[in-house]
């Protein structure tokens, strides 16, 4: 299809078809075989300026009992924006979410509108991964009393795996599995269920 106005994410569901992300704040079904996109409803509102907006799609491996859809996207915050992950059941008809829920939003936000990240992997045990940019303050990528720069590991129920990194440790968010990153937002998994990160570099590679 060429019809489709800044697409971010995608992902396949069981029957061959495609959900696919508009930044702007659409979330498509796309028909691969007719190229037919149809809107889907119900989907959360985003702060979209500049790399910010809807984000990813993440339809995971129990989707045929679960019908469950995870988005992330740019979310406005109190004093700023900042990158959150929600999920939702999509419809039988696959014409909207339904029960939306807010799994996982940054503790701390930033203003501006660049490095959000945003990718999602779903991991061997069901847990969720999510990369976070730095929101361009490079120093708070080092700072694990922020979410800024990390990359974040949640139960499909948005609470914390006991076996993060970080649990227990004082003045780091223990949502956080690795931390120091500018902006990742590639991310897969190897055969061995390794997670494997690339990240825009300081001169845009």
């Amino acid at each position: 299809t060429d019809e489709l106005e800044f697409p971010w994410g995608f992902d396949f569901l069981p029957n061959g078809n495609i959900l696919v992300t508009e930044r702007p704040g659409h979330l498509l079904l796309l028909n691969p075989a007719s190229g037919d996109l149809k809107p889907i409803s119900g989907v959360p509102p985003v702060y979209y300026k500049g790399q910010g907006g809807l984000l990813d799609v993440l339809v995971p491996r129990d989707f045929d009992t679960s019908r469950e859809v995870f988005l992330s996207f740019a979310k406005t915050l109190p004093d700023g924006s900042g990158t959150a992950l929600a999920v939702g059941t999509l419809s039988q008809d696959g014409a909207r979410l339904e029960n939306l829920r807010l799994l996982f939003e940054m503790k701390t936000d930033s203003s501006g509108g660049r490095h959000f990240g945003g990718r999602m992997v779903e991991a061997l045990d069901g847990t969720i991964f999510l990369t976070l940019g730095e929101r361009g303050d490079r120093d708070s990528a080092q700072d694990r009393s922020r979410h800024n720069g990390s990359i974040v590991r949640i139960n499909r129920d948005g609470s914390v795996p006991s076996d993060n990194p970080f649990v227990g440790q004082a003045d780091i968010l223990p949502e956080i599995w690795s931390y120091g990153h500018r902006n990742p937002q590639g991310a897969a998994l190897d055969l061995d269920g390794v997670l494997w990160v690339s990240e825009h570099g300081a001169r845009g590679g």
